[in-house]
C-alpha cells in the first residue's frame, strides 16, 4: 500500500501532514507541488495552528503488511 504524504507548514510555523491513501503511481513533483498549491490557494484545511501558509515537503511511502494467523 502506497500513501502519499503532503507536509504544509500553518500559520505558527508547525508542520501539518495531509495524508492520501493509494495515489497514482506516475505522479510527479510538479503534479504534486501544483495540488498542494490548490490545497493552499482553496484554504479547506485547518489546524491547531492556523490554516496552511506555505509547502513543507511530500512524500510517497510505501508499506508492507504481512500477517501470520496464529491459532
Amino acid at each position: 500500500m502506497f500513501t502519499l504524504e503532503l507536509f504544509f507548514l500553518n500559520e505558527e510555523g508547525t508542520k501539518v501532514k495531509v495524508s492520501v491513501d493509494d495515489p497514482r503511481s506516475d505522479l510527479t513533483q510538479v503534479e504534486i507541488e501544483e495540488a498542494m498549491d490548490t490545497i493552499i490557494a482553496a484554504n479547506v484545511f485547518t489546524s491547531k495552528g492556523g490554516s496552511f501558509i506555505t509547502k513543507d515537503s511530500a512524500r510517497i511511502v510505501e508499506r508492507n503488511v504481512t500477517e501470520y494467523e496464529i491459532a
